[in-house]
């Protein structure tokens, strides 16, 4: 039998246990000086974690200010957490020169959320009958559903069969939450109620029923969601001068549209999911300062950036489809992580969409400029000298 260490007050999360905790790892030989001073009481984090040591601090630097078109016409900021150097200073040269060039336009197609139990039968033809029965019966699904919570709504079911098994997408709009826990929440308690229900109705039991087949690709990239949504599918675009181009940029749009077809073109022959240069950069340091699901970061920086050559000099748009994002529920609470959202004017209810749309147009200032030191040559120069770490001489 091994003798397995005993991690005290596992199950809690307090300022008492947390020392515990330092103090069991102490005696094992390992300090914890720095991450055991963290400043975010213990108590403030029950239902954000367990086994609670401390914290690690990410530097914030401040994005912005980028000018957002359409009906506010307001300059705005975001707090980007981030270790990389050379990362704030080419956000902000891009969100200047599309500040320059009249702004950002932003707009958000939808916002859904998805979970995909997976419903086993004994026989094909059991699959099928039930599928032909979800499909005839829907709003009696989504009434179980929709009671389940406050802001989740079902707006689709969409089964499908797979020889003995079916699985389900239960497609819910959440409002301000990213809604993992909260669609979670409703289709478990749906589907105890289908089981029991479909049982009586048909006079079949379901043979087993998972609350996840891996059908939602919860945290991982897949065509489905990329094309029929989960989170918030965002756009930003905007048009750049040739002048600012020149002057800020420091090359041509000529030569922005040459490199970009050539990268395009790899992209396509590589197979890459999406096509940008670095999205997820900002994605996540918006997600480290804001209290978002980090695990979702994955999914949430696929982005699709075109270009377009104009009369003025370019047209570019980056499409964000997966963008898993919240301003109430998860971390947003905590008051570090409500402050930056505050700084965005973000926080609370009402403002999910408010939140995509400025990260998706932060996220297209770094592409531009990112693009443009590529393309101008200033790309390893910038890194060497803001974002190397350099050997100091003694």
């Amino acid at each position: 039998m091994i003798d397995y260490p005993h991690v005290p007050g596992r199950g809690l999360v307090k300022e008492s246990t947390k020392k515990e905790r330092v103090q069991f790892l102490n005696k094992a030989g390992f300090s914890l000086a720095h991450i055991s001073k963290s400043e975010i009481p213990a108590e403030s984090l029950v239902n954000n974690i367990e086994s609670h040591i401390g914290g690690v601090e990410i530097p914030v630097g401040l994005a912005g200010p980028l000018l957002f078109a359409g009906e506010d016409n307001d300059f705005r900021y975001a707090p980007i957490a981030t270790l990389e150097g050379a990362l704030l200073a080419s956000v902000n040269r891009g969100a200047k020169v599309i500040s320059r060039c009249g702004g950002v336009n932003t707009h958000v197609l939808h916002q859904r959320m998805v979970r995909s139990p997976l419903f086993l039968f004994d026989s094909l033809m059991d699959g099928l009958l039930f599928n032909e029965w979800l499909e005839d019966n829907f709003q009696l699904v989504k009434t179980q559903a929709d009671s389940h919570s406050n802001y989740g709504k079902l707006m689709k079911l969409e089964p499908q069969v797979s020889g003995k098994s079916v699985h389900v997408k239960f497609v819910f709009e959440t409002g301000d939450a990213s809604g993992q826990n909260m669609t979670t929440n409703s289709t478990d308690k749906t589907i105890k109620w289908l089981e029991e229900y479909y049982r009586k109705v048909i006079g079949k039991p379901l043979k087993n029923v998972l609350i996840e087949g891996n059908g939602s690709s919860d945290k991982k990239i897949s065509h489905y969601n990329i094309n029929q949504g989960r989170g918030t599918h965002v756009i930003a675009e905007c048009e750049l001068k040739e002048e600012e181009i020149n002057e800020l940029l420091r090359t041509t749009s000529d030569a922005f549209m040459t490199s970009f077809n050539a990268s395009a073109t790899i992209s396509r022959l590589d197979g890459m999911i999406g096509h940008n240069l670095n999205v997820a950069n900002v994605v996540a340091g918006v997600f480290a300062a804001t209290g978002q699901d980090l695990a979702c970061i994955h999914e949430s920086s696929v982005g699709v950036l075109t270009v377009d050559k104009t009369e003025k000099g370019l047209y570019l748009c980056l499409h964000l489809p997966t963008l898993v994002v919240g301003t109430v529920g998860g971390g947003t609470h905590l008051a570090a992580q409500n402050e930056a959202l505050n700084l965005m004017g973000c926080a609370g209810t009402g403002k999910v969409k408010r939140f995509a749309e400025m990260i998706a147009g932060f996220a297209l200032a770094l592409e531009i400029s990112t693009f443009a030191a590529i393309v101008g040559g200033q790309f390893a120069a910038a890194h060497e000298r803001l974002g190397r770490n350099k050997p100091v001489s003694k």
